[in-house]
């Protein structure tokens, strides 16, 4: 597929004196974005979750990504990321994205700690309401995470801001956040969503540049087609929850990642990618963690 020759990626803060880059694009251009979500890295390279070390099945879905004939324009990642909140579990995930070749955009989960992202990411981790540009699409960015809590909720400022951002600009667009912002039909999970998700629902509903809401959190791939955008759920690096359960079941499903082909145009391809296998057996008998 076609790229651009130039850099495809500037970064935008939200600031009302924004200026964008208004150079033409080729009618044919796409980008190739990857979502990776869910990794729960730990501080060393032997700790586990639900007995599946999660370094190693990490860094088999990033392979995976990367070992692709087409190179990535851009690398998203959607919160858990380091389980443990460590120092050197995100230093081990700064480590492994500079091997990337691209642009990463991270934001935080309810297991994340942000200063630690910060300190250890760099430019690579979100602000709370962020905005990048990739080619002519724009990506905002949404720390939908509460201290001490599992589920999620945005401030009023934030929704604010959403709604701010798409007005100024009608390209194409799709947003990211942790928490899922509707049910996906496992009750344990939905009740740990964003609580007030309708609330960006309703902003999103009034833009139809809004290509699509992306979420991770739910550790399972999902999509909802809401209007004029889809809402996506994509699998975790790691175990996998399974769909429709009533209550915390894992899934015999492998890891795995979202890909998502931006057109110039403004149209949306995506699909999820899995592993044929798992790096090592996964423990289905485990009832949460």
């Amino acid at each position: 597929m076609a790229t651009t020759a130039s850099t495809p990626y500037v970064t935008y803060q939200y600031s009302a004196s924004t200026q964008r880059d208004e150079t033409p694009r080729p009618a044919n251009a796409t980008w190739r974005l990857i979502q990776i979500t869910d990794s729960h890295l730990f501080a060393t390279a032997d700790e586990r979750l639900l007995d599946l070390n999660t370094r190693l099945s990490f860094a088999a879905v990033l392979a995976l990504a990367l070992g692709h004939a087409e190179p990535a324009a851009a690398l998203v990642m959607t919160g858990d990321l380091v389980h443990d909140e460590s120092a050197a579990g995100y230093a081990y995930l700064a480590q492994s994205l500079g091997t990337v070749g691209c642009p990463s955009f991270c934001i935080p989960g309810n297991h994340d700690r942000r200063g630690l992202m910060e300190t250890w990411l760099g430019e690579a981790a979100i602000e709370s309401v962020a905005e990048r540009r990739l080619g002519n699409w724009n990506l905002i960015f949404l720390d939908s995470t509460q201290p001490g809590e599992d589920g999620g909720r945005l401030t009023p400022r934030q929704v604010a801001q959403v709604d701010t951002l798409l007005r100024r600009n009608p390209g194409p667009t799709l947003v990211f956040l942790h928490q899922h912002p509707i049910p996906v039909g496992s009750d344990w999970i939905d009740t740990i969503d964003v609580a007030n998700g309708a609330e960006l629902l309703a902003v999103c509903d009034r833009h139809p540049q809004v290509k699509a809401i992306v979420c991770g959190h739910i550790h399972q791939e999902f999509a909802s087609v809401r209007g004029h955008y889809q809402i996506l759920g994509t699998p975790s690096t790691c175990f996998q929850f399974m769909p429709g359960s009533p209550v915390f079941a894992l899934d015999a499903r492998t890891p795995g990642y979202r890909e998502l082909r931006l057109h110039a145009n403004g149209r949306l391809d995506t699909w999820v990618v899995r592993l044929a296998e798992y790096p090592e057996p996964l423990v289905y008998s485990s009832v949460g963690y």
